[in-house]
């Protein structure tokens, strides 16, 4: 058995040549095992052998899945690969698998409110009250369709000449595409400056900038529902959680683009 990088929420080995994944540690993320289990499930049997890994098979918080040989996006990246276009492209892929109406704006503003209750001790301390109010009519237009929910550098793998395939769908649903751009908002184009360009290229369409900013207020917020204010206060500066209520300053400082 081999320990695999990552496995910051659950446990990820490679088990006879198949990586074994232990769903865990619900609190941190506000979902639970089960639930993320199944989430992923249902992807690798949607994408699997195409643009993610093939399922293998699910047994209680266990799920094992196909072997994925190359090198994480996010390592590229650091190295100065410019990977951003077929990022752009893989997110384009698992957008295209569906589409729909659009979600309620309801369940929207529910999530909302409650992640501000959950975390209203943290905003309270560092003084920031979010809004979310995104421009519903372009969010809307863009209906729901299936999304990863944690699209970022580090849960894409691949060898070079090959396309890669994605991993780590736990979070994955059918809600709006909007969610999945906050998220490379905030881990990919403010990880890697001047990014964005192409990786809208690869996706084909560059969204409503203010809705991103929307989408990621509400994204941080939820982060911040996920602690408490004693595990916030003794974590560093440079923290998880810190750097959520540094993106929340300059969103809640910054105007919104036209």
């Amino acid at each position: 058995m081999i320990k695999l990088e990552g496995g910051f929420i659950n446990k990820v080995c490679l088990v006879n040549g198949t990586v074994v994944k232990e769903f865990d540690n619900d609190r941190l993320v506000g979902i639970s095992s089960a639930q993320r289990v199944a989430n992923e499930a249902r992807a690798l049997l949607i994408f699997g052998g195409t643009i993610a890994p093939r399922l293998l098979y699910v047994d209680g918080p266990f799920l094992g899945q196909e072997f994925i040989e190359g090198e994480l996006y996010e390592t590229k990246a650091r190295r100065g690969e410019w990977v951003f276009k077929v990022a752009g492209q893989c997110l384009r892929k698992i957008h295209d698998k569906y589409s729909g109406g659009f979600m309620p704006r309801l369940s929207y503003c529910s999530r909302f409110n409650e992640a501000i209750r959950v975390a209203g001790p943290i905003l309270e301390l560092e003084q920031l009250a979010p809004k979310f109010e995104p421009p519903w009519e372009v969010v809307e237009q863009w209906g729901i369709k299936y999304i990863h929910g944690d699209f970022w550098l580090g849960n894409i793998i691949g060898k070079d000449g090959q396309f890669p395939r994605v991993i780590d769908w736990e979070f994955s649903d059918i809600r709006s595409p909007y969610e999945d751009f906050a998220i490379a908002e905030l881990w990919i184009f403010r990880e890697f400056p001047g990014s964005c360009a192409d990786f809208w290229d690869g996706y084909g369409i560059v969204p409503n900038q203010s809705a991103i900013n929307s989408f990621l207020i509400l994204r941080c917020v939820e982060f911040l529902a996920t602690t408490n204010i004693e595990e916030y206060v003794l974590e560093g500066k440079d923290g998880f959680y810190h750097n959520k209520i540094s993106v929340l300053r300059s969103l809640c400082l910054r105007p919104f683009a036209q």
